[in-house]
């Protein structure tokens, strides 16, 4: 039963084990807010974010976009029928009370990601469907939105909406510019192998704007700045030698792209998205755990 319910196309276009991989953005977060103090408060906020908003809004995009070729998460995403509009608003609202009970900063932030979500793939506004909209929504969106996300998650209850006061703080805004950075690199990745369908359907992303190789060569920079500014934060908090894992990863996953951006053939789109997800895979499996280790050392 459970395993026909997973295997539901509407579930499917959740694409709950790409949202897993979103994971770091929010752990990183969480340690910018000073790490975990109420586990069962973060695992609520956590379960609001990467199940039910993010899972939503992929449902809400894959309605829109109608997809036939692969998206993030899934190579063969299964056809759109039009119950699964009313599936994603209500899969939203399901996350609606969770993200209350962590605290009102917390829900702030979550419905900001909403709008810009929902601004991202509707018709109406389709920020997607431009290189300069798309960016930010993604990078200030899912990359700084998400970190602060995880940052007033672990937030103390007792400081309420004081916790605006962080704001003024130049390390929180370094730390939300490294998420920015490297989640404008993942975007572009996530999207290289979908270059021909997004020019049939008229969306100038990145790719298909600048070409992939040249687009990836572009989100090597994004990510290599992000990632520097992340090193940095990091490196005066807890040493060099802490930080050495974090410069191999993220170096090694820059390698990995530009040899990818060499001679990339738009034809390959299988192949390519093999190679997007299996870099997606490594940096946010190999990040949260590199950060989930430095919250409990």
């Amino acid at each position: 039963m459970i395993a026909r319910a997973w295997r539901h196309p509407w579930v499917r276009h959740l694409r709950l084990p790409f949202n897993a991989l979103l994971s770091p953005v929010f752990v990183w977060g969480v340690w910018l807010g000073g790490g975990v103090a109420d586990p069962w408060r973060l695992a609520v906020a956590y379960l609001s974010l990467h199940v039910f908003l993010y899972g939503g809004t992929n449902a809400l995009n894959s309605y829109y976009d109608r997809d036939e070729g692969p998206i993030g998460g899934m190579l063969r995403p299964p056809p759109v029928d039009r119950g699964l509009l009313a599936w994603a608003w209500g899969v939203q609202a399901a996350g609606l009370p969770l993200a209350a009970t962590v605290g009102g900063p917390f829900l702030a932030v979550w419905l900001s990601l909403l709008l810009v979500a929902t601004a991202y793939s509707h018709p109406r506004w389709r920020w997607k469907a431009r290189p300069a909209t798309a960016v930010a929504a993604v990078a200030w969106g899912q990359g700084g939105l998400g970190a602060l996300a995880g940052a007033w998650a672990v937030a103390d209850r007792d400081r309420g909406w004081g916790v605006l006061a962080d704001l003024g703080q130049p390390q929180l805004w370094l730390g939300l510019a490294a998420a920015a950075g490297l989640l404008t690199g993942l975007y572009v990745v996530s999207q290289v192998y979908q270059t021909a369908e997004d020019r049939r359907r008229g969306d100038r992303t990145w790719p298909v704007l600048l070409g992939p190789g040249p687009a990836l060569r572009w989100a090597a920079v994004a990510s290599g700045v992000g990632g520097l500014v992340l090193v940095t934060l990091l490196g005066r908090s807890v040493g060099a030698a802490a930080v050495l894992p974090l410069v191999l990863l993220l170096g090694g996953l820059g390698v990995a792209q530009l040899r990818w951006a060499v001679g990339f053939d738009e034809t390959d789109v299988e192949g390519n998205f093999r190679r997007a997800m299996a870099l997606v895979a490594v940096g946010g499996v190999g990040l949260t755990l590199y950060l989930a280790w430095l919250l409990v050392r």
